[in-house]
C-alpha cells in the first residue's frame, strides 16, 4: 500500500478484529474512538446502525459502548415494526455487549442492561441462539453454574462450543 491510507472502512475492519481477538480496545486510537461514535449517533437507528454498533461495541470504552447500547435498545423498543434482520442484529448488539462486559470483569449491572433486553424480545427461531447465549452470560454473572454448565455442554454436543470457549476459565 506503500503511503495511501487506509479507508476508513478497511482501518475499521483491522482494528476491529484486533479488539474482538484481544477483547480489548487498548490498541484502538482515539481517532477510530471518535469516529465510530460520530458514525452511530449520526445514524438513525435502523438495520444497518444496529448492524455496526454490534461490531463496533468492542472498540469503544465500556462506558460509550454502554451508552449506544442503551439508546439502541430504547429506540428498538419505540418501533413496533421490525424486520428479521433488524431483530438479529439488536440481539447480536445485546451478546457482543454482554461478551465485552464479561472480558472487562465489569458488575452485573452493566450487563443488566443486555440481559433484560433480549428477555423483552419476541420468541422467534432466528434469535433463539442469542436469547440462549443471553441466559449463559446471565448464569455467568449470577455464578449459577449449573445453567452454566448445562448451556456449555449443549454447545459442546452442538458444535457451537467454540463461540463462547474465550469465556470459560481453565480450572
Amino acid at each position: 500500500m506503500g503511503g495511501v491510507q487506509p479507508t476508513f472502512n478497511l482501518q475499521f475492519r483491522l482494528e476491529n478484529a484486533y479488539a474482538w481477538i484481544y477483547h480489548s480496545n487498548e490498541f484502538v486510537s482515539p481517532t477510530m474512538k471518535k469516529k465510530i461514535k460520530s458514525v452511530i449517533l449520526n445514524e438513525n437507528w435502523n438495520r444497518l446502525a444496529y448492524h455496526y454498533l454490534s461490531q463496533a461495541v468492542v472498540l469503544l470504552d465500556i462506558d460509550e459502548s454502554y451508552y449506544l447500547v442503551k439508546s439502541a435498545f430504547e429506540a428498538y423498543k419505540k418501533n413496533k415494526e421490525h424486520d428479521t434482520f433488524t431483530l438479529q442484529f439488536v440481539a447480536l448488539t445485546a451478546v457482543n455487549y454482554l461478551n465485552c462486559c464479561y472480558h472487562q470483569r465489569l458488575s452485573k449491572e452493566y450487563a443488566l442492561l443486555a440481559i433484560d433486553f433480549l428477555k423483552i424480545l419476541p420468541i422467534d427461531p432466528v434469535i433463539g441462539f442469542y436469547r440462549i447465549i443471553g441466559t449463559y452470560y446471565e448464569a455467568i454473572f449470577n455464578h449459577e453454574d449449573k445453567t452454566r454448565n448445562m448451556i456449555i455442554e449443549i454447545l459442546k454436543k452442538s458444535d457451537y462450543y467454540t463461540l463462547i470457549q474465550d469465556t470459560v476459565e481453565q480450572n
